[in-house]
């Protein structure tokens, strides 16, 4: 076995990287919109404009308005941003005899951000605003609100009636399910104030698209005036939620299935109030995204719109939905004809350059009749201006190879661009549909790059906002009513590690009162597993959700790996802000933690086809078709993040090996939610841990093939099929999860911390050491303060100079492997050979030659 696990590991051969996205996705999306605006529109492959995005298929738009020809396929043929930090993008589609259709597709810049606010005089939405228009397609006479769908994503929809304070009311909540045909799919746990819960499996109470009701004897128990409105998914079902209608009616009002559903058109409606659940985007500040084409002289050129939206065209030209505009266009369409998919807007004959304007929002008739006066150009300046006077730390992170650092750009510009207001603050968003919302597990990263990055501000809102979660309990609790365990200690690393980066350990001080209670209830938790001795958990954790591969809930390590990593961090803080009894018993219920896994670890310890040793996910008996590397991600963080154990231990070492032998494609397949799939972000995590062990190539080979996963325009779907099978993805896209890991990889390449030491240039690829190379790091955050540095390669490709500009005191050690393996050398008489401790401040510089 050891011979094994030598051979397995040793450095890879050094060969020529480039990024050529050889391994893209056949489709993909990329995000346009503004950070902290709640209008996050998107663009495909194809540059159409994507909207509508509901509760199934997931990730997958409802409504693509997108430039074409009449009876003439067109494939993409080449697509790009005008610069990697601002969002415009430029497409070109072309025809089977080689016509080329050039489109260019923005969002134009609001004079303001707005948040994603759903407050009214007589209602408000408190879970956010994802929802779609045009969702479903009712079977029989109903009210208009059953075609859009409020979607929870991966949590419950939360809504609250204003009602006079103690008062009794009828509350109807309607549904009408578009996607899930089986039963146990989608399951609604129906909760209404002053009102007995009610559960539905939505599939056995009604046939799809068919509009359904249920009645909730309801009122202000509380007396706030509030009646409060909840609806959640079981444990162990599909998370996502959905809601097409909220009807109040007087306690007393009398009732039948034909009002409720509105489907009576002429008769009086009894409801107080009705709701139109998921529409909410309708009343915010509005928005205009806007695409222009240049067509060929040949063929007729059209718009296509493919919607489930109800629309109109009337003679003021455009598509109207009721009297909101939806699109007009320039010149204006000389007809517009309805299709099976939408419609279709036909441009007068001669039409080389046409303009589409996308309206959502709260949007005024006379701006959308004034589209015959839109200056797309200026349009372009406007968003270029924005975007270079924004706020988003570009520029931090400069590499050698410049399609590295295009994707480095694009995947700052994207974890920012998915950021979102919300009535409990600001938040890193995962994504833009499926995820769009808070996953604590991802947004400890996004914190974690925007502190690295110095961007203190939006990192502590973060957090603040994640706190706001915390339940009586003590746990972090975002996506209730699943219980991931891993969520509580993963908040509090990420909050002593915010203070490490940016010094505010008055924040550590001002949350000890909550930090405290998330180690009693993890404290709590633990001993719950130890009055069973003989569990497989027992003084680990109770059964909970995993996630990342595996859904049912059960024991799982990942959390134990996490509580592990948060109370070592908290122990650290509580001696540094002056809590040592605290510190004290946080690190003996850590070591309770690591003892228990220790014994357990030993127990459950498998190995691989080839005699890897590793540990499963699941605690207890493996199930024999897991393959070995499903959900391995929080072992590595355990080492990346926490403590571990030894960096040459068999666990890591076994560990990593047993990856190695799954890679295809450059990464390891199968880890996550699809078998044989691959989890390009996956790859940036897993790059790290080389990396630590001293073995720069295997760290860039791998991140050079996580960047091969991405798409032409540097996004990554989470999950994709092997290039060799049919297309496939899982997951939301752009992921920013792999985004922020990605520029987290290129950054801990030039720099990282480990044991109190600032590593520097430990996996600088040969590819960023060419003739004319510059690498950079400007300000970028340790736990000893700003560092920045400069490692430029002469014209020659001869000399490489090193310039390093760190915080006093903060130990440093320049790791020479990388630059040995391209060739350079130490400067006889000026830098020493190997590894080079730098003294103890100030700045300095070293130099190689190479011949």
């Amino acid at each position: 076995m050891l011979g094994l696990l030598e051979l397995s590991i040793l450095p890879c051969a050094l060969a020529e990287r480039k990024v050529d996205h050889r391994y893209s996705p056949v489709t993909w999306h990329a995000a346009l919109g503004l950070p902290d605006d709640w209008h996050k529109p998107m663009a495909n492959e194809r540059g159409a404009l994507l909207y509508d995005f509901g509760p199934g298929p997931y990730a997958q738009p409802l409504t693509v308005v997108e430039f074409g020809l009449r009876d003439q396929p067109l494939q993409p043929t080449g697509q790009r941003w005008r610069e990697s930090r601002v969002p415009i993008v430029e497409t070109t589609l072309g025809t089977a005899s080689g016509t080329a259709v050039a489109v260019t597709t923005l969002a134009v810049p609001p004079r303001e951000t707005a948040p994603s606010r759903a407050s009214f005089p007589r209602y408000e939405r408190l879970d956010g605003i994802t929802g779609a228009l045009g969702w479903a397609r009712p079977t029989v006479s109903c009210g208009p609100e059953f075609r859009n769908v409020a979607w929870g994503t991966n949590r419950p929809i939360r809504y609250r009636v204003r009602v006079d304070a103690g008062a009794r009311k009828r509350v109807a909540l309607g549904f009408c399910e578009s996607y899930k045909p089986r039963l146990h799919e989608r399951v609604a746990a129906m909760h209404v104030e002053g009102a007995a819960p009610q559960t539905a499996d939505l599939a056995l109470t009604a046939p799809r698209h068919a509009p359904q009701v249920f009645l909730f004897e309801a009122g202000d128990g509380d007396g706030d005036g509030w009646i409060d409105i909840r609806i959640e998914a079981p444990a162990g079902r599909d998370p996502n939620t959905t809601l097409a209608l909220i009807a109040v009616y007087a306690a007393d009002a009398r009732l039948d299935r034909e009002t409720l559903l509105g489907g009576k058109a002429d008769a009086a409606d009894p409801a107080e109030l009705r709701i139109a659940c998921g529409t909410e985007s309708l009343a915010l500040p509005g928005r205009v995204d806007a695409m222009e084409a240049v067509f060929p002289e040949e063929g007729v050129p059209v718009l296509k719109v493919r919607t489930g939206r109800r629309l109109r065209a009337d003679s003021r030209g455009g598509l109207w939905s009721d009297e909101a505009p939806f699109v007009f266009t320039r010149p204006r369409a000389k007809r517009i004809d309805a299709t099976a998919e939408g419609w279709e807007m036909e441009f007068p004959a001669g039409t080389r350059c046409a303009t589409a304007l996308v309206f959502s929002g709260r949007v005024e008739v006379e701006e959308a009749t004034r589209t015959e006066s839109f200056d797309f150009a200026a349009a372009a300046d406007a968003v270029t201006r924005r975007w270079r006077a924004s706020e988003v730390p570009f520029g931090r992170v400069t590499v050698g190879d410049s399609r590295i650092q295009g994707l480095v750009d694009v995947a700052i510009r994207t974890v920012y661009q998915a950021r979102e207001r919300l009535p409990r603050g600001g938040q890193f968003n995962s994504s833009f549909s499926l995820y769009r919302g808070l996953w604590a597990g991802d947004a400890v990263y996004m914190i974690e790059l925007a502190a690295l990055l110095g961007d203190f501000a939006r990192a502590r809102e973060c957090l603040d906002t994640l706190f706001s979660f915390q339940n009586s309990e003590g746990l972090i609790a975002e996506m209730p009513p699943l219980l991931l365990y891993r969520t509580t200690p993963a908040v509090a690393w990420a909050l002593v590690r915010y203070a490490q980066l940016s010094g505010d350990w008055a924040a550590v001080e001002s949350r000890w009162p909550d930090l405290l209670r998330a180690v009693a209830a993890l404290r709590t938790a633990r001993e719950t597993t130890q009055q069973n001795p003989g569990a497989a958990n027992a003084g680990l954790l109770p059964a909970g959700f995993n996630d990342g591969g595996i859904a049912e809930i059960g024991a799982e390590y990942s959390s134990v790996y996490w509580a592990m990593i948060g109370l070592r961090a908290l122990a650290d803080a509580g001696h540094r802000i002056g809590r040592p009894a605290d510190a004290t018993a946080m690190a003996r219920l850590a070591d309770d933690f690591s003892g228990a896994f220790e014994q357990a670890h030993r127990r459950d310890e498998r190995t691989d086809s080839r005699g890897n040793p590793y540990l499963p996910v699941r605690v207890g008996p493996a199930r024999s078709d897991d393959p070995p590397q499903l959900a391995q991600w929080a072992v590595l963080e355990y080492h990346l993040f926490g403590r571990g154990t030894p960096l040459e231990s068999t666990l890591l070492r076994g560990t990593l090996a047993m990856l190695e032998a799954a890679e295809i494609q450059g990464l390891p397949h199968s880890v996550g939610w699809m078998r044989d799939g691959l989890w390009a972000g996956y790859g940036s995590l897993y790059a790290h841990l080389p990396l630590l062990q001293g073995r720069p190539a295997k760290a860039a080979d791998l991140l050079y093939a996580v960047a091969n996963h991405a798409s032409p325009l540097g996004g990554w779907v989470e999950e994709q099929a092997q290039k060799a099978a049919p297309p496939k993805t899982a997951g939301d896209q752009p992921h920013v999860w792999a985004a922020s890991l990605f520029a987290r990889l290129c950054l801990s390449l030039l720099a990282y911390e480990r044991d109190d030491t600032i590593h520097l240039l430990a996996g600088v690829p040969a590819e960023w050491l060419r003739p004319g190379a510059v690498n950079c790091l400007r300000e970028v955050r340790t736990a000893r303060g700003p560092l920045s540095l400069r490692l430029e390669v002469s014209s020659d490709g001869k000399r490489a100079t090193l310039e390093v500009d760190r915080p006093a005191g903060a130990p440093a050690v320049v790791q020479a492997a990388a630059l040995a393996a391209a060739g350079f050398r130490p400067d006889p008489g000026t830098t020493p050979q190997g590894h080079l401790s730098l003294p103890a401040e100030g700045k300095q510089t070293v130099r190689w030659v190479r011949d």
